[in-house]
């Protein structure tokens, strides 16, 4: 079993390599159990097998400390990641280690404001996310701004729901969904090596301030 532990504050680079993995795996094969999620219930999904044979990714996000040592006594064909939003005591774990100070991460969001408000610093602010992030990262991002645009999750916070209402008031439906398609076709010309990616960084920019 390939055993993975993810921690420390800086939540947007460990989220980084966390997408980063999961991209490695059919999403079919990928499951995800979030904060409070039951040790037993963890355990008999790590025990059980794939009926087609296939390596499988299983995400624990935030347990209790305790379960760290339990998880990683587990021996199962698959790939499983601990992940922490803060930093944890890794002196029983028995996995591969990345750890993610705060220093001085740089946030998405401000880009996605500028997109979602149409706004020309979105260039500028492009440049300081190169430095940190890959371009597969910020497509990610981008189309999770126009999931969210087109729908925002019920359970978002208020001030994020207000921000969205108004952020959606600058596209219609069609252009939202449009927008998406744009944004898949560009990450498909990155990975067929149709596109370079300074120029599709640009592009995708571009796309939001036509």
């Amino acid at each position: 079993m390939n055993l993975l532990l993810l921690h420390g504050p800086a939540i947007n680079s460990s989220r980084q390599k966390l997408l980063q993995l999961k991209q490695k795996f059919d999403p079919e094969a990928v499951v995800v159990f979030e904060k409070g999620a039951e040790l037993t219930e963890i355990l008999t999904n790590l025990q059980s097998q794939s009926l087609f044979g296939e390596e499988r990714l299983v995400i624990v996000e935030n347990p209790p400390d305790d379960y760290i040592s339990t998880l990683s006594l587990v021996t199962s064909h698959l790939s499983l990641v601990i992940w922490f939003d803060h930093e944890v005591d890794t002196k029983n774990f028995q996995g591969e280690i990345f750890f993610f100070p705060e220093a001085k991460e740089i946030s998405v969001f401000p880009f996605l404001d500028f997109l979602g408000n149409r706004d020309k610093r979105a260039y500028l602010e492009l440049d300081k996310l190169k430095q940190n992030y890959d371009s597969q990262y910020l497509i990610t991002m981008i189309l999770y701004l126009l999931r969210n645009l087109n729908c925002t999750p019920k359970n978002a916070k208020d001030f994020v729901k207000k921000k969205n209402e108004r952020m959606r008031k600058n596209f219609s439906a069609d252009e939202l969904a449009n927008l998406y398609q744009l944004v898949l076709n560009t990450d498909f010309k990155i990975k067929s090596g149709l596109l370079e990616i300074a120029q599709a960084e640009f592009l995708l920019v571009n796309l939001f301030l036509d």
